[in-house]
């Protein structure tokens, strides 16, 4: 393809395969470019052209793949797992191009927290961690209560009534049997039968 008069022309073989690896080399949850349309290529080639720089799509490509937005981990109300990018949603207009290539979605930086934000921080963090040892604490108290009162109902149901505790203390563990009330075992080494 010949090049028109100042065209930037794009080797797409290698801009595919660099894209590609760049999305490897920062983990990227963008998906991997597979083919480009001839008419995403003139459109692409038509942007790149209107910049007058390939840079920009660079700059774009690498501030996309380091996104924590752009890659999905940013909870929105509008996306359950989160907004993920793509080439076609990349290049769909110089406005997006250069709002990415620019910053607009990158990580906000780290602030830098003052002495007594970072005593607020460890004061909170601190709370939070007693908070969980009462939560713990209680729940160990309530199962302790728990299993007494299911040790109490187990005593309840099996507890021995008051004549057997009068003919246990007498001396007599067992009641004894009228012949009638003997089990036909019991008859048997009786000579009953």
């Amino acid at each position: 393809m010949a090049q028109r008069n100042n065209e930037l022309q794009i080797d797409w073989p290698a801009f595919i395969n660099w894209f590609n690896q760049t999305l490897k080399l920062y983990g990227s949850n963008v998906p991997p470019i597979k083919y480009i349309t001839k008419g995403k290529k003139s459109q692409v080639q038509r942007l790149v052209n209107e910049v007058g720089t390939k840079q920009l799509l660079v700059d774009a490509v690498v501030h996309m793949c380091k996104s924590d937005f752009l890659n999905g981990h940013v909870k929105t109300s509008s996306y359950v797992r989160g907004f993920i990018a793509s080439f076609v949603w990349l290049v769909e207009n110089n406005e997006r191009l250069a709002d990415v290539a620019n910053g607009r979605y990158d990580n906000p930086p780290e602030q830098e927290l003052s002495p007594e934000e970072k005593w607020q921080l460890e004061k909170e963090k601190r709370a939070m961690e007693r908070e969980k040892r009462r939560a713990e604490a209680e729940e160990i108290i309530e199962e302790e209560r728990e299993a007494r009162r299911r040790q109490r109902e187990y005593d309840a149901a099996h507890a021995a009534t008051p004549e057997e505790i009068e003919r246990i203390l007498a001396g007599n563990p067992l009641p004894k049997l009228k012949p009638t009330e003997l089990t036909p075992h019991q008859r048997i080494f009786n000579n009953d039968i």
